[in-house]
């Protein structure tokens, strides 16, 4: 009788992992299912990311693009440094995820008096966000691999008015300069 319930026990098993084998051969339902899209004025090319291996960092790229839906022109702060007269831009971490560290290595080094470029009504501007980070390896305390992981939104620096000096943009509110929400993953 042993040898009966053990081949009973081990055919119970099979028709317990058959099915989770089979997802696991599919890639996985949840693997490219990210948040649901909002109406934010930025909006992602993608809702989830994943994070690539390089030589140095563990990296993706999300695309965002505000289109400007409002009567009127909308300025943004650029830097003035290198080819790039795109608006200033940042991540942050959103829903459940808000208060976790969150490691990114966009840093803007601008110059001073770089007048805001201006986007008159149906403008748009596109603009391509790194994720994820190169490697840190003299960081104290370390970098942890889920610092740059979670539920972000791409911020945009878009201001209120044209000022002759970025530096001074006065900045729209958060939820007029951000972007849908998306998931960063390995």
């Amino acid at each position: 009788m042993p040898v009966r319930k053990s081949i009973i026990a081990k055919g119970r098993l099979s028709l317990l992992l058959a099915p989770a084998v089979g997802l696991l051969a599919c890639g996985g339902v949840g693997d490219v299912v990210g948040p649901e899209r909002d109406a934010s004025p930025i909006q992602t090319d993608a809702t989830v990311y994943r994070l690539q291996r390089t030589s140095n960092a563990y990296s993706a790229t999300a695309m965002a693009t505000y289109v400007n839906h409002t009567g009127t022109s909308v300025y943004y702060a650029r830097c003035g440094v290198g080819g790039y007269s795109g608006p200033l831009f940042g991540l942050r971490r959103t829903g459940p995820d808000s208060t976790r560290t969150l490691w990114t290595d966009i840093a803007w080094a601008c110059v001073g008096g770089v007048p805001t470029g201006e986007l008159r009504p149906g403008d748009s501007v596109t603009v391509g966000v790194r994720l994820g980070a190169y490697d840190q390896p003299t960081m104290s305390p370390p970098l942890r691999a889920e610092d740059i992981v979670g539920l972000m939104r791409v911020v945009f620096q878009l201001c209120a008015h044209y000022t002759a000096d970025s530096d001074y943009c006065q900045p729209l509110p958060g939820a007029l300069r951000e972007s849908n929400a998306f998931d960063v993953r390995y």
